[in-house]
């Protein structure tokens, strides 16, 4: 194999660079992001824009956190291709190119498959199209093999994945530890505050699909339970709500009092002693602290949950170094393979030459027996490296290389 070709067998996937271009929350504001959110239908017809620049493997992987091309490209094609991306967001998110550039990353080859094993949670859907598109191929699949045995390996031998980092996620790790399946219980949300929506939206990600939503002005209220697909009542059966609630988000930011202790008693009484959950989600509270002495009442507030974020967090620092060892023997034996795979050529080339070799001697052999046969063969196959070697006379590492390569340093001894 030469130059180019043996070049990019090297540093990319097979004869291919992986390569991730897009743009991530490190990157880019939200309002950026926002531009480049979609539906599958979004997702799917971006995949389409990419095969019509001249992609034949790839992922789009829309999140919230990012939306990115990931794909295997000739590795002399990989500056062009990056450039074509660009075009392909800055038309999706209707900008002009010089808008959306700055804000942009890309990755290759190892470092882009040591950033996919970091987010690989994230690209099941990206994935699920990708194949109705029929956007996957051997590299592309290879690599993502490898990220998906490093992410196994990360929630097996670590504890990274068990950590809540954020306030809201640390929601969700309270209401399972009290309620276990998040889709056999019911919520209530009060108010529209940015806080309790988006503990909403961890929940709703999690599994919890039953919710009711309630608001000091029942017309704000009815317009937030119609865009988030929620049960309303109105705020005058905010006691009867409560009946029904297993789980109660307040972020009304009222600054007085919505919930008190008696209403609590009332509605555990009602619920025969089936025990209530509470984030205070505003800020002076909502909820009366007093009913955490009430048995099989617990309230948890935003003071309560970043000290479990920060928990979380250090606990998360703490298995961050284990889980990039991981990520990196992986990545290591993601690389031999690769390299291993990269000889199969100049292995089977060496094979086909030898093969000629023979052939022609035993044409030529005209009656000789097996002994200068095979003497002649063995001249035949030695006459070029014996040339090379007298070439590289007195080079050690050249000497090194064909020792190991013949096995002959046993020879030695």
């Amino acid at each position: 194999m030469r130059g180019a070709e043996s070049e990019a067998l090297r540093h990319g996937v097979g004869e291919r660079t992986f390569l991730i271009v897009g743009v991530n929350h490190k990157t880019a504001p939200d309002l950026l992001r926002e531009r480049l959110q979609g539906d599958d239908a979004d997702v799917f017809r971006l995949l389409m824009r990419c095969r019509d620049v001249g992609l034949d493997q790839a992922l789009a992987v829309v999140t919230c956190d990012r939306c990115e091309i990931w794909c295997c490209v000739a590795a002399q094609e990989a500056d062009s291709i990056t450039k074509r991306i660009a075009e392909l967001l800055a038309e999706a998110a209707d900008l002009g190119i010089s808008e959306i550039v700055p804000r942009l990353h890309q990755e290759r080859d190892q470092a882009a498959l040591r950033y996919a094993c970091a987010v690989l949670g994230q690209v099941k859907a990206a994935l699920q199209l990708a194949n109705k598109a029929d956007m996957t191929g051997p590299e592309l699949d290879q690599v993502l093999e490898a990220a998906i045995q490093a992410a196994k390996r990360v929630r097996h031998e670590t504890s990274l994945a068990a950590q809540s980092v954020s306030m809201a996620a640390c929601v969700v790790s309270v209401v399972r530890q009290m309620h276990g399946d998040l889709q056999t219980i019911s919520g209530v949300l009060i108010g529209d505050g940015d806080m309790g929506e988006l503990m909403v939206e961890q929940l709703r990600s999690a599994g919890l699909q039953r919710w009711t939503v309630l608001h000091s002005n029942d017309r704000h209220g009815r317009a937030w339970a119609e865009r988030q697909k929620a049960h309303w009542r109105p705020y005058a059966e905010l006691e009867a709500a409560l009946v029904s609630a297993d789980l109660v988000i307040t972020a009304q930011d009222s600054a007085r009092v919505l919930i008190n202790a008696n209403q609590v008693r009332a509605a555990l009484k009602a619920r025969r002693r089936r025990p209530m959950l509470f984030i205070d989600a505003a800020v002076p509270g909502d909820i009366d602290p007093g009913i955490n002495d009430l048995y099989d009442a617990f309230l948890y507030t935003l003071d309560d949950l970043e000290q479990l974020a920060m928990t979380g967090r250090q606990q998360r620092h703490d298995a961050t170094g284990d889980a990039w060892q991981i990520i990196d023997q992986v990545l290591a034996g993601f690389e031999a393979q690769r390299q291993a795979l990269s000889a199969v050529p100049l292995i089977t080339d060496l094979r086909n030459a030898f093969e000629a070799q023979r052939r022609e001697i035993l044409a030529n052999a005209d009656g000789a027996d097996s002994e200068e046969v095979t003497r002649r063969l063995i001249n035949r196959l030695l006459h070029q490296p014996s040339v090379i070697l007298k070439q590289l006379a007195g080079d050690p590492a050249a000497e090194q290389v064909l020792r190991r390569l013949f096995d002959l340093n046993k020879n030695e001894d």
